[in-house]
């Protein structure tokens, strides 16, 4: 019996069997052979899920940990970054990229709508020494997809590089980093991968390392959060990490990898995603409660809703979700504090059994 709540928030997610049984088990030790096969193994389920043949570096990191590492190792202090801003997490790129004294060029869009790629076009035509752009691909303070194949279209024609904050992203649905030639995408294992917390993930082409491994001032992005150190590493065949790797962390997620492409396969993942989206976005809406993205823009990992006409707050349903259906839901945050719930479909949540779940508990709120 389920004693925690019910996770439709955007991570983390409540994850399946395999992935918790092997998370249970004994800590494996790096140096045994079968736990780098593994992480071989898992390495290359990576490539096929991000569709990379490139270089995948996997870290003991939150997602934003690996932003990080992707903006420092790619941009340095006084250069120029175009940034996309049309939503929350777009503000953690600014920061970021702050702290490490660039200078930011923000493309100002409206929360909820994807950025439209003119608008980037323009900002580069008026800031011709911009060194790339960088955006979130899948936005989940809003539940919005952002454009990444036109912006990296855009960026290469100008001899440029792309950072792709993919956190909530990659494997809710199809992001093709070479078909795309993303540059630089960072993502991690708490979401749309099906994994507890702990371990940032990032893809670099060949593009990418031209640019690090040319930057004079290398010393700035410090040793651990720096992609030369992982790249050095790489080298070495019978230990390819800086330091000690999440053993544990990665046999997690090699089994739910596994389970995605042997037992779903990738397609039926995405496919599930997507049913789970579109049904939330049906039956919500039915029931009252607009949704803030439009259909062609919209999020497979998560839907954000306004909340209902006759409500003061969203965090009424919330409260209510979870005290009385042991279903937790995200609020919003920035200009949609307490105007939209925000809803993950990520893990568990995009199976029929939390779906029929939420939607019986949003339907039992507004009947009370």
């Amino acid at each position: 019996m389920q004693t925690s709540p019910k996770l439709f928030t955007p991570g983390p997610v409540d994850v399946f069997p395999e992935t918790q049984a092997a998370l249970g088990g004994p800590v494996p030790h790096m140096s045994d052979p079968n736990w780098v096969t593994r992480y071989h193994e898992t390495v290359a389920m990576l490539g096929q899920v991000m569709q990379t043949a490139g270089d995948i570096i996997v870290m003991t990191s939150p997602g934003s940990g690996a932003i990080e590492t992707g903006l420092a190792s790619l941009y340095k202090a006084g250069d120029t970054v175009i940034v996309v801003r049309n939503g929350m997490f777009a503000e953690r790129l600014v920061q970021i990229l702050t702290q490490y004294r660039c200078h930011i060029v923000p493309v100002e869009g409206t929360w909820g709508e994807a950025i439209d790629p003119a608008a980037v076009e323009d900002a580069l035509d008026n800031h011709p020494q911009a060194a790339g752009i960088a955006v979130v691909a899948n936005e989940t303070g809003t539940g919005v997809c952002n454009p990444v194949q036109a912006l990296a279209k855009i960026a290469h024609a100008r001899g440029l590089v792309l950072f792709a904050d993919a956190v909530s992203g990659m494997g809710g649905y199809s992001l093709p980093v070479d078909e795309w030639e993303i540059d630089v995408l960072a993502t991690s294992s708490n979401k749309a991968l099906e994994m507890a917390p702990g371990l940032g993930i990032l893809t670099v082409n060949e593009r990418a390392w031209a640019v690090i491994e040319h930057n004079p001032d290398a010393a700035h992005r410090g040793w651990y959060y720096n992609l030369l150190t992982w790249k050095q590493s790489r080298a070495r065949k019978g230990f390819p990490f800086p330091s000690t790797p999440p053993t544990l962390l990665i046999a997690g997620l090699h089994a739910s990898l596994t389970r995605i492409l042997t037992v779903e396969t990738l397609q039926g993942h995405w496919d599930r995603y997507c049913a789970a989206q579109q049904r939330v976005r049906r039956e919500l809406s039915a029931l009252g409660f607009a949704p803030l993205a439009a259909d062609n823009v919209a999020s497979p990992t998560i839907t954000c809703v306004y909340k209902h006409p006759e409500m003061e707050t969203i965090e009424e349903l919330r409260d209510y979700l979870l005290a009385d259906h042991n279903i937790l839901v995200a609020t919003g945050g920035g200009p949609l504090t307490g105007q939209i719930a925000r809803i993950g479909h990520m893990g568990k949540a995009s199976t029929d059994e939390y779906v029929d779940a939420l939607v019986d508990g949003v339907r039992a709120f507004l009947m009370r």
